[in-house]
């Protein structure tokens, strides 16, 4: 990799590093700062899910934008960096305001304004599917995912400074204070200044695009509105879609409940927050190392799934039995807890989205619809996000009177159950799936012989005259079509983006989805080949 692209990378490195460290400021003392300014726990919710909201609806503007500009991303991470810093500087300016509605609605529209800028960082996912070559590129993103990680982790050491902040200063006779809940915009905002500055000097411009589609002759395998919705529906791809939407609304409830809970019950600041959210950053990145080891060892999806969701379930479990003030809840209990459910989000992500992925490529019909049914997959992430942290706030969290009222002193909800409970659905949907429809994933059924599908032959002047008969393999070339939608900017940046959670990219392929980008490489290398002997021949015969 030459000298400048590696710099870029540790530019990326270091945007990942600093938005993760800075929003473990945030995160730890919003629900503080929220109710501070006369916020209810209900706003605390929406404030919460707004920059989702946000995200979903900017984050293909950035894809657009670099696409029509030739493959520049100074200036879109320019207009990012802008986003967030206008955000935060509202966020921190929210404390200026009368408590009740003004500032409340100060500090939502910060957030949703710093989630139009959050969007643009999805651009990291399209530069390394751009600049770096593509035996390099999943070495870039466990190193990205790695950063993110040791953001977290130095979260507490930031919080250490900002818990200590308490003063004011003045500004034309105006008296602004300052506080360890509103600093945390002014935090932000230096964030956001210092990647500008960071980016607009050394961020080195990739080239233009190096792969380009194979032809602009293939003709797409043409399907309705009406087939797409009936594939849409089908089990095997709406399945995985209901299994990530479980996956971001099970571990949002310990986002957004974690905070309030532990104040409640221990008597937590954000400083010691923040020491948790560290751990959970350690768990989670230790969960994708398993992960990584599984996939190697050829472990099937469905295990990597049911173990996930069991996760889930004791976790659940767990949080309704101990997360009770009466009984004197310890921390090592609470902790258990999240540490749990922690592990199950990367157990679960690569496999889930590898059986999408599975699904989607078994069908040829959708080849010309690949693109947009992963951004369909992605909408369950966005969709969980946003209504999630509204519902743990509204049905799931007590208010301190209710808990102090109640005979066993729960801070959550029976509503809590919904962890658990929705686990259980999964877990009973991969057994329909494997046993009922036969699947057979697992090996334990019976199979019958194999039969050999019309698929597998390859018709003459399907693009090329010189393709006829089947492959010496036995298997089906893949289509121009399925290649071109497969190896696509926004196919890539869609299908990396639907494993992060918590601000955390997952680097980890499984066996499939490697076995997949293998062959299809191989066959597009075969396809160029033959379409060069295509041209070749025309051009003789003229």
């Amino acid at each position: 990799m030459e000298k400048g692209l590696i710099i870029s990378v540790f530019i990326l490195t270091l945007i990942n590093i600093t938005d993760s460290l800075t929003n473990s400021v945030v995160t730890p003392s919003l629900v503080f700062y929220v109710t501070e300014v006369g916020g209810t726990m209900e706003q605390y919710g929406l404030i919460s899910s707004i920059p989702f909201f946000s995200m979903m609806l900017m984050m293909s503007f950035y894809g657009v934008w670099v696409d029509s500009n030739g493959n520049k991303y100074k200036t879109p991470y320019a207009a990012s960096f802008a986003f967030g810093g206008l955000g935060s500087i509202l966020y921190f300016l929210a404390e200026l305001l009368p408590s009740g509605a003004w500032a409340v609605y100060t500090i939502l529209l910060g957030r949703f304004i710093t989630g139009l800028g959050a969007a643009g960082r999805t651009l990291a996912y399209s530069y390394v599917a751009t600049a770096i070559p593509r035996d390099q590129q999943r070495t870039i993103l466990t190193i990205l995912s790695l950063s993110r990680s040791i953001g977290m982790l130095l979260g507490p050491l930031m919080n250490l400074f900002v818990v200590k902040i308490d003063t004011s200063v003045s500004v034309f006779n105006y008296t602004i204070p300052l506080n360890p809940r509103n600093s945390a915009g002014l935090v932000l905002a230096a964030g956001e200044l210092f990647l500008f500055i960071l980016t607009s000097l050394l961020l080195q411009e990739p080239p233009p695009k190096k792969e380009k589609p194979l032809t602009e002759d293939a003709e797409p395998t043409k399907i309705g509105g009406k087939e797409l919705f009936a594939a849409v529906t089908h089990f095997d791809l709406l399945f995985p879609s209901f299994i990530m939407f479980v996956l971001i609304c099970n571990f949002t409830l310990y986002q957004v409940a974690l905070p309030p809970v532990a104040a409640d019950l221990f008597g937590w600041t954000p400083l010691e927050i923040s020491y948790l959210m560290s751990i959970q950053a350690i768990v989670i990145f230790f969960g994708m190392i398993v992960a990584m080891y599984a996939s190697i060892r050829g472990i099937t999806d469905f295990t990597m799934i049911a173990l996930g969701n069991s996760a889930f379930v004791f976790g659940g479990i767990a949080t309704v039995l101990w997360w009770k003030k009466r009984e004197s809840a310890t921390i090592l209990q609470f902790i258990v807890s999240i540490v749990i459910v922690s592990f199950a989000y990367p157990l679960m992500g690569p496999a889930n989205r590898s059986k999408f992925t599975r699904a989607v490529h078994s069908r040829p019909e959708l080849e010309d619809s690949i693109g947009l049914l992963q951004s369909f997959f992605n909408q369950a992430l966005s969709i969980g996000g946003f209504l999630s942290p509204n519902f743990v706030a509204k049905f799931v969290l007590k208010d301190t009177a209710a808990i102090n009222s109640s005979d066993d002193g729960h801070e959550l909800t029976p509503w809590a159950w919904y962890v658990s409970i929705s686990a259980l659905v999964v877990i009973a949907g991969l057994l329909y799936e494997e046993f009922i429809l036969g699947k057979n994933e697992l090996g334990l059924m019976k199979s019958e012989p194999e039969q050999e599908s019309e698929g597998e032959t390859i018709c003459s002047g399907e693009t090329t005259r010189l393709l006829s008969g089947k492959r010496a393999s036995g298997k089906r070339r893949s289509s121009i079509v399925e290649i071109n939608r497969t190896f696509n900017r926004k196919y890539e940046v869609d299908r990396r983006h639907s494993l992060e959670t918590a601000g955390i990219p997952n680097p980890v392929d499984t066996a499939y989805e490697r076995e997949l980008q293998n062959q299809l490489t191989q066959d597009k290398q075969e396809w160029e080949k033959l379409l060069e002997l295509d041209e070749e021949m025309e051009m003789t015969e003229e």
